[in-house]
């Protein structure tokens, strides 16, 4: 063999190496590329399924919001409702009042009318969980002492008169009680 023919071997030889080389690269990289996209296809229905959750998130928020604002307006729609009979008490009372000439028996009347519809607001209160604060003793976390006097009558720190009933509603205070408490002289 010639030097010029064992030459073109090893060319051809490095030739069909070099392309061996070059296809399992080439395989090697679409084999890659196919994984990525695979991960790519994978990654974007999982992008697709967070968006479709938030999404949905979302909208149950809003569903809740506005079934909450709608009990919160029949919670009123109700109270309103249960204060009509204490009104219509009211117009009862001055209405028979002013058809009466004798302002006495008038007088009598429109107080029967007004302690009728106190029973009545304070049944309805009742009803809704809205009662009144109790002045069995001076209790800083329900009553607000706006004055002090002195009083034999009554203990050191007693109630001695109630300015203002204080009201609670489910045993949540909503306004303290304004009371006048004893303090003695020491």
């Amino acid at each position: 063999m010639s030097k010029k023919h064992h030459k073109n071997e090893n060319v051809e030889n490095n030739k069909k190496s070099n392309e061996k080389h070059l296809n399992n690269k080439t395989e090697q990289e679409n084999s890659n590329i196919n994984k990525l996209q695979k991960e790519n296809e994978e990654l974007k229905n999982k992008l697709d399924e967070a968006l479709r959750a938030y999404a949905k998130c979302e909208n149950d928020k809003k569903i809740i919001k506005k079934e909450a604002d709608a009990l919160v307006d029949y919670a009123y729609e109700r109270f309103a409702k249960d204060l009509l009979p204490v009104v219509d008490t009211l117009e009862l009372a001055i209405a028979h009042a002013k058809e009466l000439e004798n302002k006495e028996e008038a007088f009598d009347k429109l107080m029967e009318g007004v302690e009728l519809t106190l029973k009545k607001m304070l049944d309805t209160f009742k009803n809704h969980g809205i009662e009144p604060v109790e002045h069995n003793e001076f209790n800083p976390e329900l009553h607000q002492a706006i004055q002090h006097v002195q009083s034999d009558e009554h203990e050191e720190g007693a109630i001695v008169d109630i300015y203002q009933k204080g009201y609670k509603l489910k045993n949540k205070l909503i306004r303290p009680s304004m009371v006048t408490i004893n303090k003695k002289n020491n």
